[in-house]
């Protein structure tokens, strides 16, 4: 993303956690939006989700009675946007796993790489902005991270998931063993990268918050 939408990112967070009453439902809106506008690699994840924890500090301070709740929501909507890049990953991977001439071994165990990072690319931007300060806010982040730590993330589990079917599904045909055995090469992309191919650009839709 350039470092406008970035900075758009961070304020639309700070406004969300001053401001609105489904901050949960809002934050989960805006992290998928911007990886839809951006791209989904995994250095494009963190910044965004960098940018949205960021600005939604900012926005706590002003609301120190409600902090903690606010800060709460916030995570748990990131982590359930991370759950639908997960879903959309997964369909990526399986639409790439049809087609040899555009995709090759070397392409998917990068995709399946980053799907499988996607938790750790979560809690260690938790972990980074909660470092920066010891304000409440940061403190209340540390305290968030180390129960997702302890209790587990809704991310992580999808992506237990849908490795554990991909894998099997891959398997049936030897293509698991040769993406095992390939080295991620260095001129490759994470999938998410090629979005300009169509891969992501078909489900798209995929990736829009469902309504409750």
């Amino acid at each position: 993303m350039s470092t406008s939408a970035l900075q758009q990112t961070k304020e639309t967070a700070r406004k969300t956690v001053m401001h609105s009453k489904t901050i949960e439902k809002d934050i989960r809106r805006i992290v998928v939006q911007a990886l839809r506008e951006g791209k989904m690699d995994s250095e494009s994840i963190k910044q965004t989700l960098n940018q949205v924890i960021e600005g939604a500090c900012a926005g706590s301070t002003t609301q120190l009675d409600k902090n903690s709740q606010a800060l709460k929501q916030v995570v748990t909507g990131m982590d359930a946007a991370l759950s639908q890049v997960a879903e959309a990953s997964k369909l990526a991977i399986e639409e790439a796993s049809a087609n040899l001439q555009m995709f090759s071994d070397h392409d998917l165990k990068r995709a399946l790489h980053d799907l499988e990072d996607l938790e750790y690319l979560f809690f260690d931007t938790l972990r980074e902005v909660a470092s920066k300060g010891k304000d409440t806010s940061h403190e209340t982040l540390h305290d968030l991270l180390n129960h997702l730590q302890q209790s587990g993330s809704a991310v992580g589990q999808s992506v237990t998931d849908i490795l554990t079917g991909l894998q099997h599904d891959l398997s049936k045909n030897g293509r698991l063993e040769k993406i095992q055995l390939a080295d991620i090469a260095k001129a490759s992309g994470a999938i998410f990268a090629r979005v300009s191919s169509g891969i992501l650009a078909g489900i798209a839709d995929s990736l829009e918050p469902k309504n409750k």
